[in-house]
This record gives C-alpha cells, sequence and structure tokens, in this order.
C-alpha cells in the first residue's frame, strides 16, 4: 500500500516535470492552455499526496532529479510528433495507468481516498486524451478535477 502511493507520487513529479516541459517548448501556442491544466493536475495531486506520505511517514522527494529528468527526456522524444500522433500516443501512454489505479482504488482497504485520488487523477487526464481523440477540448475533464480536489 505504501510502495503504491509513493510510485503514484513519483508519477507526479515525472508528470509535472513532463507537461511544463510541453507548456514552456510546444510549438502550437493554441495548446498551452491544455498543457498547463495537466500540469496543475499532476501539481494538486502531488501536494496532496504529499500530506498522505507525511501522515504515513513514508520519505519521499519533492524535486526527485530521476522523475524530472525521466520526465524532461520522454517530453522532448515526443515533442515534435504532430498532433494526431501525439494525441494517440499519450491516450494509449495514460490507458494502462488510468486501469491500473482503478483497480487500485478498488482493492484498497486502507486509505480509501488517497487511492481514489490517485485513480481519478488519472482518470480526468485519460478522459482528457480521449476528447482530445475525437477533435474535442479535454481541458474541462483536467478542470473538474482540479475543481473537486482543490
Amino acid at each position: 500500500m505504501k510502495k503504491r502511493i509513493h510510485s503514484a507520487y513519483k508519477g507526479e513529479i515525472y508528470g509535472i516535470s513532463f507537461f511544463t516541459y510541453f507548456a514552456n517548448n510546444y510549438t502550437d501556442k493554441t495548446a498551452h492552455p491544455l498543457w498547463l491544466a495537466l500540469t496543475q493536475v499532476e501539481i494538486v495531486t502531488a501536494e496532496l499526496l504529499e500530506i498522505s506520505l507525511h501522515k504515513l511517514q513514508i520519505p519521499f522527494e519533492r524535486h526527485d532529479p530521476l522523475m524530472i529528468d525521466k520526465g524532461i527526456i520522454d517530453a522532448k522524444r515526443w515533442l515534435t510528433l504532430p498532433w494526431k500522433e501525439l494525441v494517440d500516443s499519450l491516450t494509449d501512454w495514460v490507458e494502462p495507468y488510468e486501469k491500473k489505479y482503478r483497480e487500485w482504488a478498488l482493492e484498497a482497504e486502507d486509505h480509501i481516498e488517497v487511492f481514489q485520488l490517485i485513480a481519478d487523477h488519472e482518470t480526468a487526464i485519460y478522459q482528457c486524451w480521449k476528447a482530445e481523440q475525437n477533435g474535442e477540448s479535454g481541458i474541462e475533464y483536467l478542470s473538474t478535477f482540479i475543481q473537486k480536489y482543490t
């Protein structure tokens, strides 16, 4: 249980780095609000997970250089993909995490609210990318998550 929460937290650090890199470097500036919203979802989730990590006395590194570097490296690799290919790739990439975190929430016997947060976070991102695949804005899903958890 503690490993799962810590793993999810490290994923938030990675996500903050990944989406911040896109926000700062993606050439199509019309996508900027999307990258900012994705980054905000990661930040909100990380901050809430930090509260749980403290309570559970799980050590964590807010500025984990390995996760930050990994996020930047992956973002650089995907940065020049055409929009459709990027959206499809991100949707496919997020989908198994969404399923896994939803399963974690269903299996949780303790700290259910933490696992629900983790699952809701990934579901919001997945729904965002599914909307983008359909030619719609995914920001609404991200905004709903942010409003729920702030």
